[in-house]
Order: structure tokens, then sequence, then C-alpha cells
């Protein structure tokens, strides 16, 4: 039974990443089509190669503080995880953040369930390492955001967004906040989640669905995570602070290494538009294609980039860019993190804690 319902997971997850995958080429076939009539190759010479180099390596840096910043989190919770193990979670759940509908629903439970098996860390502190560093990540990329509200004010109309991505910018702004406000809620008050979820698991129509004795057993596991969750939380913002501060300096490196990547590449390209107002313009995207219901992002986002940077690029070069950045930024990690996915499924089941 168990070896049926591996093979059914390797089957979604082969099924999740080929419409992935689908959707980011029809995303590019078009990009392509109307900007530089398929002449991708002669197009991607126009590039300085020291600038390509210089993009992966951001890319690659980006990666690696990601992994650092789970190990400082985990560290703080005194479980001493090797920083490979950090790398192989961070690719996993990016890889499963890139096949789920707006960017990211599937990446952080199975980081927690990575944590768990191949760690041996307590589900609820688990839980608490993972959730934190979202959190992290959250606010960083909030703050970012707050404090240049009258920039992007300014500069928006600039863009001459059309309707439909200018309502999927406020949208994915509007949402973010709303998430983020319910994401602190959940840390700071999980007991009150819990009761919420205990009085939603009490009602008829669920207990036609989930059996009553499977649902009894997922209350009880869930309670024993919570308590778990709410000892973490409160070792780490109460005597570990300086890790938690550290943690979030990480962040904000991690962070400002994604926003200049596409400033390098646009450099490599010899486009000189302000560096301020391409991070800006990135940042919003960001913004904008976290609620995309496509796998990742994928197909729909090459066409937000695309009218996003419009102004900014010229019309020959900025297929090219939209294709290049999208591929360091985004299917490369759908690549590594797969081939890291199957080799965690490759190996041999570890007993459940």
């Amino acid at each position: 039974m168990k070896n049926e319902e591996n093979k059914l997971s390797k089957k979604q997850i082969v099924k999740e990443t080929f419409y992935a995958l689908l959707a980011g080429i029809v995303g590019i076939v078009f990009v392509s089509i109307i900007t530089h009539n398929w002449n991708l190759i002669a197009m991607v010479k126009s590039f300085k190669l020291s600038y390509l180099i210089f993009a992966f390596l951001l890319m690659f840096l980006d990666w690696i503080v990601e992994a650092y910043v789970l190990e400082i989190i985990a560290n703080a919770l005194e479980y001493k995880i090797a920083f490979k193990d950090c790398l192989n979670v961070f690719l996993v759940g990016g890889f499963f953040s890139r096949i789920t509908p707006f960017s990211g629903g599937g990446g952080e439970p199975v980081q927690i369930y990575l944590l768990s098996k191949n760690n041996e860390i307590k589900p609820g502190d688990s839980t608490a390492i993972v959730a934190i560093k979202t959190f992290i990540g959250t606010f960083t990329r909030l703050t970012v955001f707050a404090l240049l509200p009258f920039w992007i004010a300014m500069t928006k109309t600039q863009w001459k967004l059309s309707r439909a991505m200018n309502n999927l910018l406020n949208a994915g702004i509007i949402l973010t906040i709303l998430f983020f406000a319910f994401f602190i809620f959940s840390i700071t008050k999980p007991e009150i989640v819990e009761d919420w979820i205990e009085r939603l698991s009490k009602k008829r129509f669920l207990r036609k669905i989930i059996p009553k004795a499977r649902i009894e057993r997922g209350i009880k596991q869930m309670r024993k995570i919570v308590s778990d969750f709410e000892k973490a939380r409160n070792k780490l913002f109460s005597s570990k602070k300086a890790n938690i501060a550290y943690a979030f300096v990480m962040s904000f490196i991690s962070w400002g290494l994604v926003l200049f990547t596409p400033v390098i590449l646009l450099r490599g390209l010899g486009i000189k538009s302000p560096w301020p107002q391409i991070v800006i313009t990135a940042l919003i995207f960001y913004f904008a294609s976290a609620y995309i219901p496509t796998p990742g992002g994928s197909g729909t986002s090459e066409i937000g980039i695309l009218a996003l940077f419009a102004g900014l690029v010229p019309q020959p070069l900025i297929g090219v860019f939209v294709i290049v950045w999208r591929i360091f930024t985004h299917y490369s990690l759908i690549i590594l993190g797969g081939i890291t996915t199957l080799r965690n499924f490759s190996k041999k089941k570890s007993k459940p804690h």
C-alpha cells in the first residue's frame, strides 16, 4: 500500500511539473513571437558573458542565503542540521512552490515534512522553524515595499499598465498584506486557530467526508504540534533574539540579491535604465505575480514582466531579457529542485516520527 501511495505521489509530482513547464513554454513562445521573432540565440549573444555569470552568481548566492537562514533558525532551537540538508530542504520547497498555483502554496508543508522525516525534528519544532522563516521572509518583503510607497505612487503612472495588470498588482498587494496579518495572528495566537479547526472538524458535512476516528486522531496530533510550536516560538523570541535578528539581516540580503538580478541582466544587454526604477519594477512584479493561479505563475508571469518592463527595455531586447530572467530565477529551481525531490523520493523511507 505504501509503495502504491509513493508511486501516486511521484505521478502527481511529474504531472504538476509538466503543467508548470508547459505553461512556461506557452508564455515563452508568446513572448518570443511578439518581441524578437524567434531570434532567441542571436538575442542571447547580445548579452555580455561576464554579466550573465554575475547574474547567475547572484541567483546561486540567494539559494545559499535562504538555506543559511533555515540553518540559523534550526540552530537557535538547538537542532544541528548540516548546511547541505538545509539546502536540500530549500530546493525541494522551492520546487513545490513553483509547481503549485499561486506561487507557493505547497512549499512550506513539504519543508516541514522533510525537517521532521530526515532530521528527526519534532513536528511542532519543524513547523516553528518553517513558520518563522516564512514570517521573516514575508516581513522583509513587506518592509522593503512599505519604504517605497511614494516612489511607487509617482512612478506607477509612467508604466501605462492595462486595467487588468493594474488590478492584478493591487490584488497582489492587498492579498499579501491580508496573508501577512493572518500569518502574524497564527504565530501569536495559534490556540485560537486550533480552536477554529476543532470547531470546523465537528461540522456534519466534514464528518460525512472524513471518518470520525481519523478526524479525532488528526485533532490529537494537531494539539501536540501546537503545543510544541508554542514552546519553540517562545524559546526563539525570548532567549534567542540575536539569532532571529541575524536571520532578519540575512533575509534582507537575500531579497536584495533577488531584486538586483534584473539590474545586472539589463546592464549585460547595455541598457542603462536607472537601477532604482528597475528594482521597483521587479519588486512590483513579485507582488503582482504572487497570486497568479497558474503553477508558480508560469506562463502568465512572463507576460506580466513584458507589460511592466516595456517602458524600460527596447522592443527587440525585452523578450530575451524576460526569458533569461525567468530561466535564472524560476525554471532553474524547478529543474534542480525537481532533481533533488526525486532523489529524496528514491531514498529508503525512514521510520515515521
